[in-house]
C-alpha cells in the first residue's frame, strides 16, 4: 500500500512539473497572427511626391464586392482595415478612383491591381499618377 502511494505521489509530481514546463514555455498573452496587412502607396510619377486624400477600394476577387476602402494620406500612403489588425489573407483587387482628383493614371500604369495578401505579412501595391495640365476656361 505504502509503494502505491509512492507511486502516485511520484506520478502526479511529475505530470504537475510537465503541466508547469508548457505553461511557461507558451505566450497566450496575444493570439497568433491571422490577418495579413493591405497597404497602397500612389506618388506623382512627376516628382514621386505621394498624393493625398485619394480614395481607393479593396475588392473581392470578383471585382465588385467591396472589401475594405481608405483615402491615402498626405505622404501617399494607407492602410486597409489597421483598426481591425489587418485583412483576410487571400487575393484582391485594389482599385483607384480619380474621378475629379486632377490626376490620371501615368504611363503604362493600370488600375485594378492584384494584391495577394499572406498572414502575417505586409503586401503593398504602388500606383503612378500624372497630373493633368488643365487650361483656362474656355479653351484659350
Amino acid at each position: 500500500m505504502h509503494q502505491l502511494c509512492r507511486k502516485f505521489l511520484l506520478g502526479s509530481t511529475v505530470m504537475a512539473l510537465a503541466i508547469i514546463a508548457v505553461s511557461a514555455c507558451t505566450d497566450f498573452s496575444s493570439p497568433p497572427p491571422q490577418l495579413g496587412h493591405a497597404k497602397v502607396l500612389v506618388v506623382d510619377s512627376a516628382t514621386n511626391a505621394g498624393v493625398g486624400n485619394l480614395a481607393l477600394t479593396l475588392f473581392l476577387n470578383d471585382r465588385t464586392t467591396a472589401w475594405a476602402a481608405l483615402r491615402t494620406s498626405a505622404d501617399g500612403t494607407g492602410e486597409f482595415r489597421p483598426g481591425d489588425g489587418g485583412v483576410l489573407p487571400q487575393t484582391y483587387i485594389v482599385r483607384i478612383d480619380l474621378v475629379g482628383t486632377g490626376y490620371t493614371l501615368a504611363v503604362n500604369e493600370t488600375n485594378d491591381k492584384p494584391l495577394q495578401v499572406v498572414i502575417g505579412e505586409t503586401n503593398t501595391v504602388n500606383f503612378k499618377l500624372h497630373k493633368i495640365s488643365l487650361g483656362p476656361p474656355g479653351g484659350g
